[in-house]
């Protein structure tokens, strides 16, 4: 009987579907049975090594950086330790004739090609990271390897308390997102392009470079800057590059786009001294501007270092670097401010720029803090200096590694700031005009194997004159100022990088062509007479500079004090040059 009534109502259900179907009269909606909206259901633990078994794989990207390999190398060896079992670990490629299989289960680390991988950084702050479960994917991602890094040993914690021998469990409250660099979260997320790394830039900052971006979008992230609450300090473009700096009460963004490689690279920093403005740069003229460059001392051993200073409209100076860390030197360099100021006993250095941490280009520094910082005026001290873990990781132990003292000098000795400066800036320091061209951070993630690749390239215009100053920069630093800029570098001085003593490469190319761009008809080579007429000059790159028929007096530096009256026409400074 029952089994009778069952059968008559599923035969008087389909009729009445089927007298629905075909009805010409409207039906009656059915009443509203949707449930309220709740809130996600809580993430649930994972069981990711059970009896024994691994139940997923370990996947990191097949061109991952070393970062993201030794952190899923890192997971691995720590699910290995604690629980007797290793997982498998692979790459995100994929074989010809196989297909992504979003049901596998897989443990991603980093940004794996995956589309879990993208999804769970969306929307994702620079600073942090993300342990989530994204269907049958266990998530770790971040933008930068300290977060990826972190969340690693965040997992370790939960392996030391929760693995058991070929068990672990990750519990719910693993899945999660934190922040490590808080600093980096200030800023807005870059929507056209693609991050490549966050690095570490030294003294607080931190560099952010994209990749595959557009004039157009580094346009469009300036904006976002805006509406992220930071105001535009200063904008600088130079051919089709972009330099832009933003500031708040807490940060300094200094936004530069390299059209050459269509990358924006984009520091971040506690807020610092900033190099002022135009309308900051008030003085009275009376002194005839000029350039010196300082001999090498009464030791004809010194065959190299670096002494340049200009004189600015109201008698004050823009010093160079300045030579060994020598009494000779120093004094020198005392001598001549003293000798050539409107008042010998108010000494006033307008600005003190350090090439970079090399003893014949800061030494002098050092010595004239100790012998004169109380007689001397120093206003701010200029440079880009690497971390201690940039010079490290390139093998660069002891090299340079006085960019700290260099920083504390100012502060201690000469009681004034120091100024890390960075690609874009100008410093308006009265009749004169600084623009910085290169520093680190336009070759930065690239491995620091020579150090000279850490020298600033910029020019001081001054007198209507140009100079452009390479320090000891080299094939690299001046291969990219190069592709940066073209002929925009053309000057009316131009200084010889590492006193020609090369770049560091085989290849010469980007030295000469920089020299090429230069079109200088003079030469400011700051080495010795002897290695001058001996075997430097007859190098094939400095033959080049020498043999270009812009090329009308070179100025060698031997242990004598050249000094130029601005604007100056070669040939007619009285002293023993090289006249071409």
């Amino acid at each position: 009987m029952k089994r009778f009534l069952a059968l008559a109502v599923l035969l008087l259900a389909a009729l009445l579907l089927i007298t629905g179907c075909n009805s010409d009269t409207p039906s009656v909606p059915p009443a509203d049975t949707t449930t309220p909206e709740t809130e996600p259901a809580a993430p649930a633990s994972l069981d990711l090594i059970k009896d024994g078994t691994a139940l997923y794989t370990i996947v990191r990207p097949e061109m991952g950086d070393q970062a993201t390999v030794d952190a899923a190398s890192l997971l691995r060896k720590n699910l290995s330790s604690y629980t007797g079992v290793a997982p498998m670990i692979s790459t995100d490629w994929i074989k010809p004739g196989e297909s992504y299989n979003s049901e596998t289960l897989e443990i991603l680390v980093g940004q794996t090609a995956y589309p879990e991988s993208a999804q769970a950084l969306e929307g994702l702050p620079y600073g942090d990271y993300i342990i989530a479960q994204i269907g049958n994917k266990l998530v770790i991602n971040a933008w930068c390897s300290d977060a990826l890094n972190r969340a690693i040993t965040d997992i370790t914690r939960q392996l030391i308390v929760h693995a058991a021998d070929g068990n672990f469990t990750l519990p719910a409250e693993s899945l999660c997102q934190s922040t490590v660099i808080e600093q980096i979260n200030a800023l807005p997320l870059y929507e056209s392009a693609s991050l490549n790394v966050v690095y570490d830039a030294g003294d607080e900052n931190l560099l952010l470079l994209f990749e595959k971006a557009s004039a157009e979008a580094h346009t469009a992230y300036c904006r976002a800057l805006e509406e992220a609450g930071f105001t535009l300090y200063a904008k600088n473009d130079i051919v089709d590059n972009q330099f832009s700096t933003y500031i708040t009460d807490d940060y300094v963004v200094n936004a530069g786009y390299y059209a050459y490689n269509k990358e924006s690279r984009i520091i971040i920093e506690p807020r610092t001294v900033l190099p002022g403005t135009p309308e900051e740069n008030q003085y009275t003229g009376t002194v005839e501007p000029s350039f010196a460059m300082i001999g090498l001392g009464t030791d004809a051993s010194h065959q190299n270092g670096q002494s340049f200073v200009w004189q600015l409209a109201d008698g004050s100076y823009i010093i160079v670097d300045g030579g060994f860390n020598r009494t000779v030197d120093s004094r020198n360099l005392y001598q001549y401010m003293r000798d050539h100021a409107p008042d010998p006993n108010k000494i006033t250095v307008a600005a003190w720029i350090i090439t970079h941490a090399h003893g014949d280009h800061h030494g002098a520094y050092f010595s004239f803090a100790t012998q004169y910082g109380k007689r001397v005026k120093v206003e701010r001290v200029i440079g880009n200096f690497p971390s201690d873990q940039t010079r490290l990781d390139g093998g660069l132990a002891a090299d340079g590694a006085t960019g700290p003292a260099i920083m504390e000098t100012a502060r201690v000795n000469f009681g004034t700031d120091f100024i890390k400066t960075h690609v874009g800036h100008k410093f308006h320091l009265r009749n004169a005009e600084i623009e910085i061209l290169y520093t680190l951070e336009s070759y930065m993630p690239r491995k620091l194997d020579y150090f000279n690749t850490t020298s600033l390239v910029f020019t001081v215009t001054i007198g209507g004159q140009r100079f452009l100053i390479t320090g000891d920069a080299s094939e690299h630093a001046c291969t990219i100022t190069g592709k940066m800029y073209g002929s925009y570098l053309k000057s009316d001085y131009v200084q010889v990088a590492h006193h020609g003593y090369g770049g560091g490469s085989s290849s010469t190319s980007g030295i000469q062509k920089l020299y090429t761009l230069s079109e200088a008809p003079v030469v400011i080579w700051p080495v010795g007479e002897k290695d001058y007429l001996g075997d430097v000059s007859q190098r094939a790159y400095n033959r080049h500079l020498i043999n270009l028929e812009t090329t009308k007096e070179i100025l060698v530096a031997e242990n004598r004090l050249i000094r130029i009256t601005l604007p100056y026409t070669p040939g007619t400074s009285g002293q023993p040059t090289i006249i071409k």
